[in-house]
C-alpha cells in the first residue's frame, strides 16, 4: 500500500474514535478515607487473613454539607480508587498473592458488597498496591453514620517482617447535573 492511501484511513479512524468515545465524568465529589493497620510478621500462606475496620465514620452528612448537596442529589457512590502502601516507604508487598476489600455494615455483617480487589498481584508490587475497583453502588452504605470494611489477604508465602501498611480509599458521590 502505498502512504498516500494509509494517512486517510488513519485521519477517518481517528475522527471515528474521538466523536465516539462517551465521557465517563459525572458530577460529583469525592469521599475520602485512609485506615493504617499492621501486617505481623510470621502469618502463614495457607489460611486467608483478615483485617476488620469496624465502625467507621462516614462523614457523610459533613460532605453533603461541604458541597452543598442533599441526598437526593446523590445518585450513586462509587469506588473509584484503593490503594495499599508502606506508611514509611520501605514496604514490599510481594508475599501478598491476593487482595479482596469488602464493605459492610456492621449491624448487618451479612449485607455486604465487593468493592476492590487485586487478583494475582504483580510478583514485585514495591511500596504500593493499587486494588482494582469495582463499580457496585455503595450509597445504602456510605449514607449511614458508619460502615466497617472487611480486608482479606491470601499469601504467596509467610511474612517475614513486621509492614505497616494505610489503606487509601476514594469513593465518588456522584450528583444529578
Amino acid at each position: 500500500m502505498k502512504p498516500f492511501r494509509i494517512l486517510p484511513i488513519f485521519l477517518l479512524l481517528t475522527v471515528f474514535s474521538i466523536s465516539c468515545h462517551k465521557d465517563n465524568n459525572h458530577p460529583g465529589f469525592e469521599m475520602l478515607y485512609q485506615q493504617e493497620f499492621i501486617i505481623p510478621a510470621g502469618i502463614g500462606s495457607n489460611v486467608v487473613h483478615h483485617f476488620y475496620f469496624i465502625n467507621l465514620s462516614t462523614r457523610y452528612l459533613q460532605y453533603l454539607d461541604q458541597f452543598s448537596k442533599t441526598d437526593a442529589d446523590i445518585t450513586q457512590v462509587v469506588t473509584s480508587k484503593s490503594v495499599l502502601s508502606g506508611v514509611f516507604g520501605d514496604a514490599n508487598y510481594d508475599f501478598i498473592d491476593e487482595v479482596k476489600l469488602t464493605l459492610y455494615d456492621e449491624n448487618d455483617p451479612n449485607d455486604k458488597i465487593e468493592i476492590a480487589y487485586r487478583y494475582p498481584t504483580p510478583l514485585t508490587p514495591g511500596n504500593t498496591l493499587p486494588l482494582i475497583p469495582n463499580l457496585p453502588d455503595i450509597k445504602r452504605f456510605m449514607s449511614k453514620s458508619r460502615f466497617s470494611i472487611d480486608l482479606a489477604l491470601r499469601l504467596r508465602n509467610i511474612t517475614q517482617e513486621e509492614t505497616q501498611t494505610r489503606l487509601d480509599l476514594q469513593f465518588i458521590a456522584e450528583t444529578r447535573e
